[in-house]
Protein backbone atom coordinates (compact mmCIF):
# COMPACT_ATOMS: atom_id res chain seq x y z
CA UNK A 1 0.00 0.00 0.00
CA UNK A 2 2.99 2.22 -0.48
CA UNK A 3 3.98 2.23 3.22
CA UNK A 4 7.35 0.39 4.55
CA UNK A 5 7.05 -2.53 6.39
CA UNK A 6 7.01 -1.36 10.72
CA UNK A 7 8.90 -3.34 12.47
CA UNK A 8 7.42 -5.00 15.85
CA UNK A 9 9.02 -2.88 18.32
CA UNK A 10 7.56 0.53 16.56
CA UNK A 11 4.34 -0.90 16.28
CA UNK A 12 3.94 -1.17 20.35
CA UNK A 13 5.40 2.03 20.52
CA UNK A 14 2.71 2.93 17.34
CA UNK A 15 -0.07 0.93 19.66
CA UNK A 16 1.10 3.01 22.52
CA UNK A 17 0.59 6.60 21.08
CA UNK A 18 -2.86 5.55 19.39
CA UNK A 19 -4.19 4.95 23.07
CA UNK A 20 -2.62 7.15 24.93
CA UNK A 21 -4.90 9.87 22.43
CA UNK A 22 -7.91 7.83 22.74
CA UNK A 23 -7.12 7.95 26.48
CA UNK A 24 -6.10 11.02 27.37
CA UNK A 25 -9.55 12.57 25.41
CA UNK A 26 -11.26 10.19 27.58
CA UNK A 27 -13.14 8.10 24.53
CA UNK A 28 -13.44 4.53 23.52
CA UNK A 29 -14.20 5.00 20.03
CA UNK A 30 -12.49 7.27 17.41
CA UNK A 31 -12.54 8.02 13.66
CA UNK A 32 -8.87 9.38 13.15
CA UNK A 33 -5.90 9.73 10.70
CA UNK A 34 -2.37 8.40 11.42
CA UNK A 35 -1.87 12.69 11.59
CA UNK A 36 -4.18 13.21 13.81
CA UNK A 37 -2.25 11.40 16.29
CA UNK A 38 1.25 12.24 15.26
CA UNK A 39 0.04 16.10 15.87
CA UNK A 40 -1.14 15.23 19.19
CA UNK A 41 1.93 13.59 20.47
CA UNK A 42 3.87 16.80 18.73
CA UNK A 43 5.40 14.32 16.25
CA UNK A 44 7.07 14.52 12.82
CA UNK A 45 5.68 13.94 9.50
CA UNK A 46 7.50 10.66 9.13
CA UNK A 47 6.22 9.29 11.93
CA UNK A 48 3.00 9.83 11.04
CA UNK A 49 3.56 7.54 8.30
CA UNK A 50 5.17 4.81 10.65
CA UNK A 51 1.56 4.79 12.84
CA UNK A 52 -0.23 4.51 9.27
CA UNK A 53 1.77 2.02 8.58
CA UNK A 54 0.98 -0.13 11.80
CA UNK A 55 -2.65 0.82 10.90
CA UNK A 56 -2.19 -1.10 7.63
CA UNK A 57 -0.59 -3.90 8.89
CA UNK A 58 -3.14 -4.28 12.09
CA UNK A 59 -6.54 -3.55 9.48
CA UNK A 60 -5.02 -5.69 6.67
CA UNK A 61 -4.57 -9.09 8.60
CA UNK A 62 -7.53 -7.90 10.86
CA UNK A 63 -5.99 -8.21 14.03
CA UNK A 64 -7.93 -7.65 17.46
CA UNK A 65 -5.26 -8.41 19.96
CA UNK A 66 -5.21 -7.00 23.99
CA UNK A 67 -1.26 -6.30 23.62
CA UNK A 68 -2.37 -3.18 20.69
CA UNK A 69 -5.29 -2.25 23.09
CA UNK A 70 -7.02 -1.55 20.48
CA UNK A 71 -8.66 -2.94 17.49
CA UNK A 72 -9.53 -1.20 14.02
CA UNK A 73 -13.77 -1.26 13.38
CA UNK A 74 -13.16 0.06 9.06
CA UNK A 75 -11.59 2.36 7.43
CA UNK A 76 -12.74 5.03 5.06
CA UNK A 77 -11.07 7.35 2.25
CA UNK A 78 -10.21 10.95 3.26
CA UNK A 79 -10.56 12.12 0.03
CA UNK A 80 -11.71 11.17 -3.31
CA UNK A 81 -9.61 8.35 -3.64
CA UNK A 82 -8.97 4.39 -2.43
CA UNK A 83 -6.49 4.63 -0.29
CA UNK A 84 -7.83 5.04 3.19
CA UNK A 85 -6.68 7.21 5.48
CA UNK A 86 -9.30 7.42 8.05
CA UNK A 87 -9.88 4.48 10.55
CA UNK A 88 -12.19 3.56 13.18
CA UNK A 89 -10.62 2.88 16.13
CA UNK A 90 -12.06 1.10 19.04
CA UNK A 91 -10.29 0.51 22.97
CA UNK A 92 -10.27 -2.61 23.72
CA UNK A 93 -11.36 -2.84 27.57
CA UNK A 94 -8.24 -4.18 28.64
CA UNK A 95 -6.60 -1.11 27.45
CA UNK A 96 -7.52 1.30 30.01
CA UNK A 97 -4.92 0.38 32.06
CA UNK A 98 -1.97 1.16 29.54
CA UNK A 99 -1.31 4.54 31.02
Amino acid sequence: MGHRRTDSNRRYTCAHLICAYLLTKHINRAVVTAGDIAQFHHLSWASSRSISAMLDFLYTNRIRETRFGFYIMGTAPFKKTDYPHRYTIELIDEARGML
